[in-house]
Parts: C-alpha cells; structure tokens; sequence
C-alpha cells in the first residue's frame, strides 16, 4: 500500500471513530433539559448514580452516599421526582419532589433544586448538598436521632404493673463548689438511707481528683422513693448537684429485677454494633424481658432528621444542626406476663435469706403460669441464674430417673439395697456423708437420697427412657421465645456417664425454671409447660427467631407422662418431706408439702464444692430453690423454701 493511501485510510478511521462517538453520545446523553431531570432524578430514587449525565460520577455517589448515610436502616427513600422546570438569572433549575419515610411508613416530603447545564448539545446534572435537601449547605450531611415514645409497661397477673417508666434522681459531685467533709457525709447519708448500697469515700475521693477540668463526677442514681429517704441528710451539701430524669423502674426496689430486666440510653458501643439498627436517642433493652422484647416495648421507634454542619436555618442563617423533620413519636405496647405480685414478693424475701448466690422459681402446675422469679446474689447485682442459669440438678432429678424406673417396672415397695459404695466401670460413686440404708424399699431410697440404689438401678433403664422421663416432666420444654433456657439431659449409653446421670450428675445440666417444671408436672399428673408471657407478644415471639434453645430438641416424641406413675414419684416426695432428708418442712403451715433435696457437685477441688437444690410442691404452686456453692440441698435450700412457703401461707 502506497503512503498516500495509508494516509487516507488513517483519516477515514479518525472519522469512522468521530461519528461512532458521536452515535454514542447521542443515544446515552440527553439532548433535552427534561430528559436530563428525569434522568437524575430516576438516578436519586435508585440511590445509584449511574447515568452518563453526571459531572464527575464517581464524586457525585460519593456526595449522596456522605450525606444520606446517617438514615441508614431507619429513614428510606421511596421516591424523586421531577415537579418542574424553571430558567432564572441565566441558571437552569429542576425542582425535586422528594418522599422520605420512616420504619412506620409515614412520609417526609420536600422540594429541592438540582442545576442543569448545557454544554454542547447535550445537557448535565450537577449534584450538591443542597441538591439533596434546600437547607443543606456545602459539606453538609443529615444526621438522625431517635425520638422515642413512652416505653411500654411490664404487666403481671391481673394486670398488675410490675415495670414503668418513673422518676429518678441522678446525683454528681461539682469539685469546685466541695468542702473538706462534703464526701464523707454525702457518702455516709447514701449508705446509712438506702440499703443496697456500699458507697466507699475513698474510691469516691480518688474519682474527684481524676476529673478533668473539674467535670461532673456521677456518684448514684436513685429512685425517687430512696431519694425522699436520703434528701435531709445530703440535700444541702455543698457541690452536691441533683438532677431529676426518667428510667424504667420496677415496682419497688429488687422486684424481679434480674427477669424483668433493665433498659437505658444506647451507647456508642450499641450503635456501633447495631450497623444502622440503633442510633442515638434510642433506648434500648439492656438484660431480661427488656432486652427480649425490646422492639415491642420500644414501639415504632420514631426519629428525628436534621441538617448537620453548614446549614441555613428558618431565618436564612448558619447553624451546626437543624431539625429537618420529626416523625411523630410513638408509645410501646405493654408487655403482658403471669408474674403474680404476692408469689414474686415471697420468692424476692426468700431468695434474700441465702448467704449465697440463689434462685428461686414458682409454677402453678393447674396452668404452667410461672409466678415467681427470684435471683439474688449477696455480692451485689444479680443475673437471671433462675431462667437462664445450667447447673448439674443433683438428686433432684431423682425424680425424673425415679420416674423412668417406675416405668420400667420398679414398684415403691421393691427392695433396692443401698450399700456404702457402689462401682460402676471402674468409678465408684457414694452417698451423702457415707449413708448405708441396707436392703430397703425403693421409695425409703429416694426419701434418703440414696445415690448408690439409684446408681446400681441404671441398668433397669437405657439414657433414651431417662431422657424421655426428663421430657414427660417438661424439663425439655422450648421457652426459647422468651430467652430462657431449660434442661440438657443427653441419652449417653456409657456406663459411667449414665451412673452418674441417674443421680443428676454427668452431663446433665438445667436451670432452675426446667426443676420447677418437673415438679409442677409430677402435681399436675401430666407434662407443664411453663409460661412466662402471654397474649400477643408470645405469638409473635414463637413466630419469630426467639431467644436461645431450650433442651435438645431430640425427645419431642417422648410418650405422655404416665398420672398413676405421677402419683407414685407424688407420694415418695411426700415422704421426702415426712421422713426423709426434707423433714424441716414439715411443720410448713397449709397443704402438705411433697419434695425432694438435691446435692451437685461440681468443678475439680477435692473434696468437690456442690450445689445445693430443692424441688417440691404445696398445693397448686410449685418451687424450684436453688442455692450456688451452698452444700447439701437440706442445710441451703430447704431453709430457703420454708421461708417462701411462709411468706406465701
């Protein structure tokens, strides 16, 4: 080919190229002003910034997405669209129609003014931050908090409150305005006014010194009935400064605090975590019912929107932050549980007399109403050891193992030897203080307690029928809705393991609220089912995840408990209590009291540390007691249940 007509090709590829182009641009780049708008505005509702009409795309996404990510989860955008085209001193308009709205599907709308431009033939959106909303100014962002409502009540039995919303009173120590003896009377006023409380002037010192720029040093937050109880002797000290605010506060002061739970103001942590889900302003369930049924008790969670950073408020001037729209905030529905005041209020006191950490659960067998929940820890504030605690039950499973023999064909009256030792596979296993019964009848075994007799008998029963008989009894129950955790009995076939299992030892684990079930099951003659909350919070709790599992799931299919073998664990726990190792109980005033002592053992000391339990029933209410580290079940936790039984007779 000759060099002119490589020229001519060259030039006829250039022209090729140009016009190629010039297809191109004609078919992806509006000719029009209203094909621009419209295309801008499709853009903004997508929240994807993809048009070929944009000034620098890239930075014009990372506009949008810079001052509309605050809204996160709480605040979508439903739509954009073009309301208007106008021409004024030389500069090309679109008016914007923007709907915002919130998780309740109420909208926030307004107009905004994006500018066009001609360039060529074809025209350009240029986005800013006021292109997104008016009162945005350059740099500018929205910002979201919440604008929460009334939290919901926690209600009881017969519609009784058990939590709301009250009056506190926040106390903080100004170091400027101090006096030499401003802390130690302040402290020995909270101390000697409340009971619970343990305030040391010395810590309380150190963190005055360590404030910075003499801040405020928060010292307590008290209810304002505590509050009235204290104010005379602390009200008039110098740099002491009361605040009053609002929390959710149960009925009196410890009232199932540990279940009910507690909420407050979310805190950086729980925005972080959240991703978008919390944000400031929110108050948000912290432990217990509170935190399980957060988003009911919360309600809808309104928000509020504002202009952050340059922004031009009402009067066309400048402001940090502007309030852009509030969605109307809205009350939390009421959380309906079967908590009964009275039964709580003697579980609380009972619960109080343990020198150690306790737990003490009430059921009304007639109906699985769970009546009490009581947690306390002498140490300070307790945690729900009582629904979500799992602990080696000890003989008080006896009366799930008994029930499994029974059905094996044991009778009562069958004589079952009860030595001193017993060896099963190579280990060997003793009773309580080194008891030898000799050849007596099963039912003086378990009145006694006798873990060789129930040991030696595993071979009568496969770990399946044990675990069965954990099932029919309601230990294996699903409260995972209401965050609550039942009983773990595995069907382990090895020799030792299911020894040691039909003694409540092994791999057995249950929380207070699984023994209290199996109790209430062996009164009512069939399997209870605990319940805790009721109404319509419960369906939607069992339709949605729920809370953590309870049991293994495996034994659904397990047979109905059989009521005459019930009648027969119901008369040997009987004799637990008239001749047996829970004889203190007899003297309980009212119904006849039927029950059984439990004694765990746990960790690795030697001689090992225990557990100490107590399961029984009086009448239509049954209890579960347990006390962590305290010994035998009669020396801990039958003091324990006499001290309920007598607050509630």
């Amino acid at each position: 080919m000759s060099k002119k007509s490589r020229v001519w090709l060259a030039v006829a590829l250039v022209l090729v190229l140009l016009v190629g182009a010039g297809v191109f641009a004609l078919f992806r780049l509006p000719m029009t002003k209203s094909t621009a708008a419209e295309a801008a505005a499709h853009d903004l509702a997508e929240e994807q910034l993809s048009s070929d009409i944009w000034h620098e795309k890239d930075l014009a996404q990372g506009l949008f997405d810079r001052v509309t990510k605050s809204l996160g989860k709480r605040v979508d955008l439903r739509s954009v669209a073009v309301d208007d085209i106008t021409e004024a001193d030389g500069r090309t308009m679109a008016t914007l129609d923007w709907t915002w709205a919130n998780n309740d599907g109420e909208s926030w709308k307004y107009k905004s003014q994006l500018p066009l431009e001609k360039s060529g033939l074809f025209w350009w959106a240029d986005l800013t931050e006021k292109a997104i909303h008016p009162k945005l100014g350059k740099g500018g962002s929205f910002a979201l908090r919440a604008n929460p409502g009334g939290r919901g009540k926690i209600l009881g039995a017969d519609d009784e409150v058990l939590m709301e919303e009250g009056k506190v009173i926040d106390i903080g120590i100004h170091p400027n305005r101090l006096e030499p003896d401003t802390i130690g009377k302040l402290v020995k006023g909270l101390n000697d006014g409340v009971d619970s409380l343990d305030l040391d002037a010395d810590d309380l010192e150190k963190s005055v010194d360590d404030a910075e720029d003499n801040q405020l040093v928060p010292v307590v937050t008290l209810r304002e009935d505590d509050y009235k109880e204290v104010k005379g002797a602390i009200h008039d000290l110098p740099g002491i400064l009361f605040t009053e605010d609002t929390q959710t506060l149960t009925r009196s002061r410890g009232f199932a605090q540990a279940t009910l739970g507690s909420a407050g103001p979310a805190s950086a942590d729980d925005i972080e975590k959240s991703k978008g889900e919390i944000i400031a302003g929110d108050i948000v369930g912290r432990t217990g019912l509170q935190k399980t049924f957060n988003s009911r008790l919360a309600g809808p969670g309104s928000v509020e929107v504002f202009a952050r950073g340059d922004a031009t408020d009402d009067k066309g001037g400048k402001t940090k932050l502007t309030s852009l729209h509030a969605f109307a905030s809205k009350d939390g529905e009421d959380l309906e549980t079967t908590l009964d005041v009275d039964i709580q209020t003697a579980a609380d006191k009972a619960a109080a007399t343990a020198k150690k950490p306790a737990a003490v659960v009430a059921i009304r067998p007639s109906d699985g109403h769970v009546l009490a929940v009581a947690n306390h820890d002498p140490e300070g504030a307790a945690w729900d050891r009582a629904l979500s605690g799992q602990y080696a039950p000890g003989s008080v499973f006896k009366v799930a193992s008994g029930l499994a023999l029974l059905e094996a064909g044991v009778k009562p009256d069958d004589d079952i030897d009860c030595p001193k030792t017993v060896n099963i596979g190579g280990k060997s296993f003793k009773n309580a203080e080194d008891e030898v019964l000799g050849n007596v009848s099963f039912a003086d075994d378990f009145a006694h307690s006798c873990n060789t007799a129930f040991v030696s008998s595993g071979e009568k029963v496969t770990g399946d029928e044990v675990a069965d008989a954990a099932a029919q009894l309601g230990m294996l129950s699903d409260t995972s809705a209401v965050g609550a955790k039942m009983a773990s009995v595995p069907a382990d076939d090895d020799k030792v393991t299911h020894a040691a299992q039909m003694i409540g030892q092994g791999k057995v684990q249950s929380s207070p609220l699984a023994v209290a079930t199996m109790t209430a099951s062996v009164e009512a003659g069939e399997t209870v089912t605990p319940q805790l909350v009721v109404g319509e919070a419960l369906d939607e709790a069992k339709s949605g995840d729920g809370g953590q599992a309870a049991g293994d799931g495996s034994h659904d299919d397990a047979p109905a408990l059989d009521a005459d073998a019930a009648k027969e664990i119901s008369d040997m726990m009987r004799a637990v209590v008239t001749e047996g190792t829970a004889t203190d109980l007899k003297d309980v005033p009212g119904d006849p009291v039927h029950g059984k002592t439990g004694t765990a053992e746990y960790g690795n000391d030697s001689p090992p540390r225990t557990h100490s339990w107590f399961a029984g029933f009086q009448g239509d209410l049954a209890v579960a007691v347990l006390v962590e580290d305290g010994g035998f079940g009669a020396e801990a936790a039958v003091p324990v249940a006499h001290e309920f039984f007598d607050n509630v007779y």
